[in-house]
């Protein structure tokens, strides 16, 4: 008898610690690791095959996580890049350009400057998290994305990014203090800011996000270096379209009556149609223009969300078809009508593997001179990348 209430007992408390063991969840590992390895391929012709030069870049990327407790974690991510080849030395100020972050801490470095070869790692994420149910704190440099549009975005003031850019998918950072009040009904407040080294540096805004009629909408106030920003954008559907804009005024702070306030305005229409073909347009305009395009295509990461593209108006038109699970292809095209400008952007990508991906990437720039039409170089590149 006791036998058999001891045996009774046995099964009754293996089969409550089976349960509450079910019931608690798995605790993520105290630092978790992942990352890439990439090779590029590059190849770019100005004018004609003879002046056809080459570069080679080999790109490491290290996103390390903390986790400290189940409120508090952390976030180390480092860029590592490689370059080498006869491009490099026919391309002034280089590492000048590749070497330039938008954060109050230089957290970069150039360990091999050569004319052919540069070495250089940069951290990109730095920085403290701590979330709560209805608050969310982050501390450091961290990616701060207000944008709404897929190509130009002028309420990203933080954190703008060159769309040229496609091999940093992460975006730049920027050192600030970020904090999220969530409420109900998708309902969002955003205090952020960016100190500065000068007094025409800070970057400091507001912003509301909430949805309305199945949309979403948000509006911003702050300050944007030397000026006073105001934004506001939405997203949402016209049937079965999808619509999004933003818009973006930059007042001078010290002069209010001044004429040099800039504006600018987004618009932005994508579907997805039958067999997987996906259709997008973009409108930019730019109320300050520079006119002046300096062809640096995937090497300048840092713009302003004042002025995203050099031109008064942009039109952007991509298309993607999805040929199988593993394949897809890619057109993208951008034309303003300042000297007839015209950029195409065509990609082709497979994913071999399941961590394994090629793409090969054409950039090719034209436009009007001296009453004749002239390519103004096109860069070439193949990209294979392994995920860890």
């Amino acid at each position: 008898m006791k036998a058999l209430r001891f045996t009774c007992l046995f099964v009754l408390l293996h089969w409550f610690s089976t349960l509450f063991a079910q019931e608690e969840e798995p605790k993520p590992p105290w630092i978790e690791l992942n990352g890439y390895i990439k090779s590029i391929q590059n190849g770019y012709v100005e004018r004609n095959i003879a002046s056809l030069t080459s570069a080679n870049l080999f790109h490491n990327r290290l996103n390390f996580k903390f986790n400290f407790s189940d409120k508090l974690s952390g976030r180390l991510e480092i860029r590592n890049r490689i370059f080498y080849g006869d491009l490099i030395s026919k391309t002034p100020g280089f590492s000048a350009i590749i070497n330039q972050y938008n954060g109050y801490f230089k957290l970069s470095h150039l360990w091999v400057d050569e004319q052919t070869l540069i070495v250089h790692s940069v951290i990109d994420r730095l920085l403290l998290q701590y979330a709560l149910e209805k608050w969310d704190i982050k501390i450091g440099r961290q990616r701060i994305n207000w944008g709404i549009n897929n190509v130009w975005n002028p309420n990203d003031i933080f954190n703008a990014y060159n769309f040229l850019d496609f091999d940093y998918e992460e975006r730049p950072g920027n050192d600030a203090v970020r904090i999220q009040r969530f409420f109900d009904n998708n309902t969002t407040l955003e205090l952020a800011y960016k100190p500065g080294k000068n007094a025409d540096d800070h970057i400091g805004a507001l912003l509301y996000k909430f949805n309305q009629w199945k949309y979403d909408f948000q509006f911003l106030s702050g300050i944007y270096r030397a000026d006073v920003v105001l934004g506001m954008g939405w997203a949402g559907n016209i049937k079965d379209t999808g619509f999004k804009g933003e818009a973006g005024y930059f007042l001078p702070r010290n002069n209010t009556l001044d004429t040099t306030a800039a504006f600018s305005f987004t618009l932005m229409l994508d579907r997805t149609f039958k067999h997987d073909w996906y259709l997008s347009t973009s409108f930019l305009y730019n109320s300050n223009p520079t006119n002046v395009f300096t062809g640096n295509g995937i090497y300048n990461s840092n713009l302003s969300a004042k002025s995203l593209f050099p031109f008064k108006y942009n039109l952007y038109v991509g298309v993607m078809k999805t040929i199988s699970p593993i394949l897809s292809a890619n057109l993208s095209c951008i034309y303003s009508p300042e000297k007839n400008t015209l950029i195409l952007f065509p990609t082709f990508a497979w994913n071999i593997a399941t961590n394994f991906d090629l793409d090969f990437t054409v950039q090719s720039f034209f436009s009007k001179e001296s009453n004749a039409y002239h390519t103004q170089g096109s860069a070439f590149f193949l990209r294979g990348r392994w995920s860890y």
